[in-house]
């Protein structure tokens, strides 16, 4: 494989321990391709203390060639993971500046797979990790699909090696089971024609019955020959189609939530939202009425509309009613409030939350 540039590779791993663990293991299989030279691993057990973790994952994130999504129930269950790392890893994914591999770790429901849309799935057969015996037939599987991922990314020729290794493959598959079909084929020809009283009798009646026999078996070779050409994915063949976004099944826009005294130029997480403003329809509409930082989930206390844009001519989504559970995506300034105002006024992206929120 040319070693054209190294692939940085990015573990997307919930905080589970019993994640980690495997995410260790997975690294351990994926020791040979990093000695290589192949491949660079980075996960957030790298940040070196003092550092602020939120932007060192952000950056090397966005620095990721692999992004190696570790799915499990508690990464879905966290909507950090869920809706703000998994939501970056497939904007870059569309816009091919990455590609998103999913790793199944445990059986999850399949509500995930909304999230990944034609996204490769490993290991094979999209079987988790832990219905194989030994984990170690996994992790090998795994580290053989991503071994062939960093080939892509790097060598320009990769996509014409496969197909030529796919039509070998075909090829000697199709000889051994022609050569089976003619032994078979002889066998059953010499027995029909076979000289005798009763069938030259029976000549006309043993027709219809050689023409089922010979049409069953070319019918099973035929359908052999099928499932290999599947199994060996000649769909390389046709031009694969870019990948589209899918509709989200939970809406995501920008909301008012309130104002802040303009004592700063910064934003501070925890600081407290303008109860008392001049105008009650710039109350906080979140429940509590801070400022959040990314992935809290607020309750939204009065009705507002989710806008799909930021700006002011932004066109409203849906309105949201009160009691509504909210997932905080980001928060920014917008706009003072009059120009010798001390408030500034407050936006929030925010998505709608899901059954994987926390009660």
């Amino acid at each position: 494989m040319p070693n054209t540039k190294v692939v940085k590779v990015f573990y997307c791993c919930s905080d589970s321990a019993q994640d980690e663990k495997m995410r260790q293991k997975l690294e351990e299989h994926l020791s040979t391709l990093e000695r290589q030279g192949v491949i660079n691993n980075w996960h957030k057990g790298m940040i070196s203390p003092g550092k602020e973790w939120e932007s060192e994952i952000d950056t090397n994130l966005k620095k990721a060639d692999i992004i190696l999504v570790l799915i499990s129930s508690e990464f879905t269950a966290s909507d950090y993971h869920w809706d703000v790392l998994a939501k970056q890893a497939m904007e870059q994914h569309r816009a091919k500046t990455s590609r998103v591999i999913t790793i199944l770790l445990r059986p999850v429901d399949n509500y995930w797979k909304v999230a990944f849309p034609k996204v490769k799935v490993l290991p094979e057969g999209g079987r988790p990790i832990t219905e194989w015996k030994p984990y170690d037939k996994a992790f090998a599987n795994i580290a053989t699909g991503i071994r062939e991922v960093a080939e892509e990314l790097t060598d320009s020729t990769f996509l014409i090696k496969k197909l030529l290794r796919s039509l070998r493959a075909i090829i000697d598959v199709a000889k051994h089971v022609l050569k089976a079909f003619i032994s078979v084929g002889t066998v059953i020809l010499s027995y029909l024609f076979r000289p005798s009283r009763y069938r030259r009798r029976n000549r006309v009646s043993n027709i219809p019955v050689k023409l089922v026999i010979f049409f069953v078996v070319g019918g099973i070779f035929i359908s052999f020959i099928y499932q290999k050409l599947n199994i060996l994915d000649i769909s390389l063949l046709v031009p694969k189609p870019t990948v589209n976004s899918t509709k989200s099944v939970n809406p995501t826009g920008w909301i008012w939530i309130g104002m802040v005294n303009k004592t700063s130029d910064s934003l501070s997480v925890g600081q407290k939202l303008v109860l008392q403003p001049l105008n009650p329809k710039q109350f906080p509409s979140i429940e509590p009425p801070v400022i959040p930082s990314p992935g809290t989930i607020v309750t939204v206390k009065h009705e507002v509309n989710l806008i799909k844009e930021k700006s002011l001519s932004g066109k409203t989504i849906v309105k949201l009613k009160k009691g509504e559970k909210l997932v905080i995506l980001k928060v920014e300034p917008f706009s003072k409030v009059a120009k010798n105002s001390p408030y500034i006024k407050l936006k929030a992206q925010v998505r709608k939350c899901n059954s994987t929120c926390n009660k």
